[in-house]
């Protein structure tokens, strides 16, 4: 198969049980595969290298900060990339639409929407959301949020019809983990007035700037829970799935409880804490010593060196 223009960027943690799933989902058909590890202390490392793909560490700041140096520093070839989670996998549906896009050269956007499916409990939901995640270098940017990223094209953006499988989480424990990091980070966000919002909230802009309106607005609801668990619930459509959609739009509502406890304690405490970082490793020998991560993070090298005399 020859290749399709697309360089995939992959950010990593501890991803040894999802990250093989989302390599072989796209290794067959894209040009490269990149890698951004913020020093996983399980297998990820091996397995990026068992694919031959190219593999920086370096240590997580925040969401909007990683992600735009990810893009910009990572050595990208081709004119557009494919921003992708360690989590998600490329199903056939969309990767054949991305071939034949490339390959009748039907570019006409700066960025792509596609459809993107929620998995939970081991499960596919009826949750498909429309996310931006194919887009052209230098046509775009990163918002610079605390946490859930949102990718901001400059220009129209088409729409595709391809899935991409959000596998969310490998167990419920590691999920419940992941939202109480998430908690931290919001509640921190609002405090402190910066990194909560994407883009400037308007209910009659873009989908992203709704969302945000919604957003800004949520905490002032009476009944707010009430209201987003029927909503995830029937309007979202996850009574489609049984108990399992039922437990999802039950624990999505209190995902936001959590932010909203999170906050006041830090507000009755007085604490605000520094930015908070998921359980890591240290920096892996077989990426220190290559060529690429000395030119990009040459100082975080020789900090290594200094402190790992070979």
């Amino acid at each position: 198969m020859n290749k399709t223009p697309i360089t995939i960027v992959i950010p990593t943690l501890n991803a040894e049980e999802q990250l093989e799933e989302a390599i072989l989902s796209v290794k067959d058909f894209a040009e490269e595969i990149l890698i951004l590890d913020s020093l996983s202390s399980d297998k990820t490392i091996d397995i990026a290298l068992k694919y031959n793909l190219k593999v920086v560490q370096r240590q997580f700041t925040y969401y909007g900060e990683h992600f735009q140096w990810m893009v910009d520093n990572l050595p990208i070839k081709t004119d557009w990339i494919f921003l992708m989670a360690q989590d998600e996998v490329c199903s056939d549906s969309l990767k054949n639409e991305l071939i034949t896009l490339f390959s009748k050269n039907n570019l006409i956007y700066n960025g792509y929407q596609l459809k993107w499916r929620l998995w939970f409990m081991g499960k596919p939901l009826h949750i498909v959301q429309k996310v931006t995640r194919l887009v052209k270098m230098k046509n775009f940017h990163i918002s610079d949020t605390l946490c859930n990223e949102q990718v901001l094209v400059d220009g129209k953006i088409g729409k595709l019809n391809g899935i991409l499988e959000h596998k969310d989480s490998p167990s419920l424990y590691k999920w419940y983990q992941k939202q109480a990091y998430y908690a931290v980070l919001e509640a921190k966000a609002r405090l402190i007035k910066k990194g909560s919002l994407a883009e400037k909230p308007n209910l009659f802009g873009s989908s992203v700037q709704r969302r945000m309106y919604i957003k800004k607005i949520f905490f002032s609801f009476p009944f707010r829970y009430n209201i987003l668990y029927l909503y995830n619930l029937i309007y979202k459509g996850a009574w489609r799935d049984g108990r399992v959609g039922f437990a999802w739009a039950h624990l999505r509502s209190e995902t936001y409880r959590m932010w909203e406890y999170t906050e006041i304690e830090m507000r009755n405490t007085g604490k605000i804490p520094k930015q908070p970082r998921a359980p890591h490793g240290d920096f892996d020998i077989r990426i220190m010593q290559t060529e690429l991560q000395e030119r990009l993070l040459p100082e975080t090298v020789k900090a290594w060196k200094t402190n790992h005399p070979i």
